[in-house]
């Protein structure tokens, strides 16, 4: 386990677990509490290794679901936890189970608008001998207004995913970037 991850895991860990029973006690306050299921594409333009820098990087993609609970402060500010799925395919391939902290503000107010989101957090793998790393994205978006309680989200942004992957032989710190794209339904 590297250092960034041994270090964030257990405070991740302790606010998705304050943030779940904040949220399982405030559920009457149904305008308050939010839950939101994500897909993404993240198109990987980077991939950087400490062994192998010869890595062809236009076969990579990811597929990326996240499923977040959270909390509107305001109506601008939403503070979300969750956990998701991401599955990097082509020449240098993984996949990942990512503890997020998702925070996002919205410019028109909580019905619809444009809002800019940030999410991060550790990541565990799964893949082969790899070790846990982290991952942050930064996005822009629009946010629609389906229902009184339906909103679907459409976003674009930048993603960056890190994880030590190794055996016997070698260790090699792995580094995917790139673009995505990616629409959300949220209540």
């Amino acid at each position: 386990m590297n250092q960034i991850t041994r270090l964030f895991l257990p405070v991740y860990k302790s606010a998705f677990v304050v943030l779940v029973a904040f949220l399982a006690q405030n559920i009457q306050a149904q305008n308050k509490v939010n839950a939101e299921l994500a897909y993404r594409r993240i198109f990987v333009s980077s991939i950087q290794s400490s062994n192998h820098s010869d890595w062809p990087q236009n076969d990579t993609y990811a597929n990326s679901i996240r499923f977040l609970l959270g909390y509107h402060i305001n109506n601008y500010l939403n503070v979300n936890a969750g956990m998701g799925l991401d599955g990097y395919y082509g020449s240098y391939s993984a996949n990942t189970i990512p503890i997020v902290v998702n925070v996002k503000y919205t410019i028109g107010g909580l019905s619809k608008g444009l809002f800019l989101m940030a999410e991060g957090g550790p990541q565990i793998t799964f893949s082969g001998a790899q070790a846990p790393g982290y991952m942050m994205l930064g996005a822009i978006g629009y946010k629609l207004k389906l229902s009184r309680l339906l909103r679907l989200n459409f976003m674009a942004g930048y993603n960056f995913q890190k994880s030590t992957e190794g055996n016997h032989w070698f260790d090699d710190d792995a580094q995917r970037s790139g673009m995505f794209i990616g629409t959300s339904i949220s209540l």
